[in-house]
Order: C-alpha cells, then structure tokens, then sequence
C-alpha cells in the first residue's frame, strides 16, 4: 500500500512539471492499395524531431511547462542525438522484422521504397542528453508516445500511398515503470506490424 501511495503522488507531481501531451491516440491509417513485389526501407527523422535533439521545439505550443530553458525533459527537447539515432535504428530493424514476417521481399534495388519519418518521439524518462544538461531526476517520468508516417514511392518518385500512425499513452501510473522510450518504442512496433500487413494484404488480392 505504500508503494502505491508512492506511486500515485509521484505521478501527480510528475503530472504538472512532465512533458506536455500534445498529441491524440490515433488508428493505423493507410492509402496503399498498389501491390508491392519488394521493397526498400528508409527511415528519417522530421525537421522538427532533428531539430530537437539539440534544441527545444521552436512552437511554444509543443512546450511543457518549463521553468528553465534547458530543461528538456518538460520542454520536449535536447533528446540528444544518440538516442534520435536508436530510435531510428529500430524502426528498420522492426520493419524489416515485420516485412520478413508477412512475406515482403526487401531488397536495395526493389522498384519501390516505404520512406518513414518519424515526426515525433517522447519519452517517459530523461534521456542521456537532458541528465547531462539540466538538474532533472533521473527519478521523473511522463506519459510518451510517437508519431510515425510512410510514403510508398517508385524509383520516379511517384507516390503509390500513404500510411500514418500516432500512439500516446494516457496512463501517468503505466509509465511509472516504464524505460525511456517505452511508450515510443511500442508505437514504432504496431506501426511496423500494421504497416507490414497493410502491403502483404495488397499483394494478396493481386
């Protein structure tokens, strides 16, 4: 019992000083109806993502509540780049998993690319970067989340569709026992899975 009480006052602190939660849940989106023979994966990150591993969001908007200007962990920013750059890593890993998984061929010379970005990232604990740059607790924590979006494109840079998934955890309690990016990494996860579904489905009502 002391534990939950612990627990639930921490998470109401955290509640009021945590990064802002800017974004919705949303469903798995996708206007991909070309069947695909293979395929080639390329993931980026968004201006506004990259810009944030060394910076606050330049909108206000996307702002927490900080108290100071190098305080990341509220402002949704100084992510550092190390941790940009894994979260990108595993979304190609994942989605040559998932492609491999539901029988999408993936190749360097294939005839389209699925080209990711991902537009936004946050986390439930302070990064590396924001521990080195302001006097937060290693202890804080948030609800965090991720935005992903695709575009299918042809050698000729033709779009043959687009996919997009958002998912942000609305629980301070589940995010209590959660890892950095635990919120993230579970949307770059349903995202690969629904997004490898999404082009074996077409490629099965060929």
């Amino acid at each position: 019992m002391r534990l939950l009480s612990f627990a639930l006052f921490t998470a109401a602190g955290i509640m009021l000083s945590g990064p802002a939660f800017a974004k919705n849940s949303q469903k798995f989106e996708s206007t991909i109806s070309t069947p695909v023979t293979s395929v080639k994966v390329e993931v980026v990150l968004s201006e506004d993502l990259a810009w944030r591993a060394k910076n606050l969001p330049r909108d206000w908007r996307e702002r927490g509540p900080i108290r100071r200007l190098n305080d990341g962990f509220a402002g949704n920013g100084f992510y550092g780049e190390r941790d940009l750059n894994r979260l990108v890593e595993r979304i190609e890993r994942k989605m040559e998993s998932r492609l491999n998984k539901y029988g999408v061929p993936i190749s360097e010379n294939a005839p389209q690319t699925i080209r990711i970005t991902l537009t936004d990232a946050r986390p439930n604990r302070p990064t590396f970067a924001q521990l080195s740059k302001s006097s937060v607790s290693r202890k804080s924590f948030a609800t965090g989340g991720a935005t992903l979006e695709g575009e299918l494109v042809t050698t000729s840079g033709e779009s043959n569709g687009r996919v997009s998934y958002a998912w942000y955890d609305n629980d301070i309690l589940d995010a209590y026992y959660s890892g950095t990016w635990s919120d993230a990494n579970r949307a770059i996860d349903r995202f690969a899975t629904r997004t490898a579904k999404s082009l074996n489905r077409n490629n099965s009502i060929r």
